[in-house]
């Protein structure tokens, strides 16, 4: 896993731990909307939010972060709102994907996923010199769309019927975003 661990304004982010994967999946099946950050067009288990954990885990170019709201430094006041998942490109270590964000329901359109976005964007391009950030999103999740084009991602191509949701097929949309300098 690559170990991602830092603090920005009132957010903690830190590699999520095996004992993080039940609250996970309480923040993935919190609402229908969660759909298309999983791909999954069903409640996931624990069992899926562990295979993902596993996948992570053994790879050093994945990352699976937990977001935590951080008040005044100690670990005890520190509690899970959200996570972001991605990976540094195998073959392009100037590229990185984020494949999900997710904010619990209670902390939404406060700010906190674009605070997010822009901590892990900064962190990953500061640390690891990530120039080119790219997030996949299913075409009919217009709310993600317009999220990413507010965060300065711009859109790249489509991958037509990539996916099946709720007996729907549904087509991918690659967006990009570069990072000019460090």
């Amino acid at each position: 896993m690559l170990t991602l661990k830092f603090t920005k304004d009132c957010l903690m982010f830190k590699d999520i731990a095996k004992d993080d994967l039940e609250q996970i999946l309480n923040l993935y099946n919190q609402n229908e909307k969660n759909i298309y950050a999983t791909g999954i067009d069903r409640l996931m288990s624990l069992e899926d939010i562990h295979e993902k954990y596993l996948e992570v885990l053994v790879s050093s170019y994945e990352f699976f972060t937990g977001i935590f709201l951080h008040n005044d430094g100690s670990a005890d006041s520190s509690k899970l709102i959200g996570v972001v998942k991605g990976r540094i490109d195998y073959e392009n270590s100037e590229e990185a994907w984020i494949s999900s964000v997710l904010i619990d329901n209670r902390y939404q359109h406060q700010g906190i996923g674009t605070k997010s976005v822009n901590a892990i964007v900064n962190h990953l391009n500061h640390a690891y010199d990530i120039k080119k950030f790219f997030i996949g999103i299913i075409s009919g999740n217009s709310i993600g769309r317009c999220f990413w084009q507010n965060m300065g991602f711009n859109y790249l191509r489509t991958i037509e019927q990539y996916m099946t949701l709720n007996h729907h097929a549904e087509d991918f949309i690659i967006m990009q975003k570069e990072i000019s300098q460090k």
